[in-house]
């Protein structure tokens, strides 16, 4: 197998396009032109391809404890999305151990010990972001040696600490060193949609077109990518035909649904209706990030408007 193949199977991954990763990095024809190395990145795409279709099961199944480290990391991550989307306490605890037990692992047989080390931390810091510890998932991820995957998370909690200023300046970082790779890209896109102004939304929406036209048809990643680009210029009308299409796909898709929320909200369709796209919401991810603010402010709102209550 060549260097184009996996580059291929790697921006199909970037794209969303998941189940075409899954079967790529499946096919034994792919597999058997492979050699040693080329096969663990086929592995790592495989598996993360799987954790974001959500099939954790067979994440958990099929990689072992001989596995390389890197790939142990993401049975781990699925181990604990499962005991999320379950409500298992117990078991996201255990994961999260585990986790961090995975950074401090070294195997003398490992060729590449540099590399799993990144790939470990890769997953690790996604899992403390996504737990609200930023700090610790920087102190994990920093300093990344230019591996392009670690600073995409990084940008991703700098833009979740509302440190806008950080996120731009390790993005422009990375435009001296992968300025053409898909990622880099999309991460210049992040950045821009949280930035703000006409060009930069502009600049974000061309880059998920570039994306949505690479491969046969759009994936739902980048379509919902260009929804929220048409949503930030006011273009409402395009935005809801995208999302359309977008849960026309994928009707459990949560970034979809949230983006969906919004722009009801922004166009005023009626309550009824939104409050359809919240139970939708609740029902595939009750522990959104989303619903856990709109919580949040519901709690605060009802406080402070019984100050204002008549006696």
């Amino acid at each position: 197998m060549d260097e184009n193949t996996l580059f291929a199977i790697r921006n199909l991954f970037y794209a969303g396009n998941y189940t075409q990763v899954i079967t790529e990095a499946s096919s034994p024809r792919t597999r058997a032109s492979a050699n040693h190395p080329t096969l663990h990145q086929l592995d790592l795409f495989l598996f993360k391809s799987l954790i974001a279709t959500k099939n954790y099961t067979r994440v958990a199944q099929e990689i072992s404890s001989e596995s390389r480290l890197g790939l142990q990391a993401l049975k781990a991550q699925a181990v604990y999305l499962d005991a999320v989307q379950s409500s298992d306490s117990a078991g996201r605890d255990a994961a999260m151990s585990h986790l961090r037990e995975l950074l401090q692992v070294h195997s003398e047989e490992d060729p590449e010990p540099e590399i799993t080390a990144l790939e470990v931390k890769v997953v690790v810091g996604q899992v403390l972001a996504s737990e609200g510890l930023v700090e610790e998932a920087l102190s994990v991820l920093l300093p990344h040696n230019n591996h392009l995957e670690s600073a995409a998370v990084v940008v991703q909690i700098y833009l979740q600490m509302n440190r806008v200023d950080l996120a731009k300046k390790e993005v422009e970082a990375c435009k001296s060193w992968a300025e053409d790779a898909m990622l880099a890209q999309l991460m210049e896109a992040w950045v821009g949609l949280r930035v703000g102004g006409g060009d930069r939304y502009q600049n974000a929406y061309y880059i998920y077109e570039e994306i949505a036209t690479s491969s046969t048809q759009p994936t739902v990643k980048s379509l919902v990518g260009e929804a929220v680009c048409n949503i930030q210029m006011g273009q409402y009308p395009e935005a809801e035909g995208i999302l359309q299409e977008a849960l026309a796909r994928e009707p459990s898709n949560t970034d979809a649904i949230v983006n969906q929320i919004v722009l009801s909200t922004l166009t005023s369709k009626p309550t009824e209706e939104i409050n359809v796209l919240v139970q939708q919401l609740q029902s595939v991810a009750p522990n959104h990030s989303y619903l856990q603010d709109l919580d949040l402010k519901s709690s605060l709102f009802d406080r402070a408007a019984q100050r204002f209550a008549i006696a």
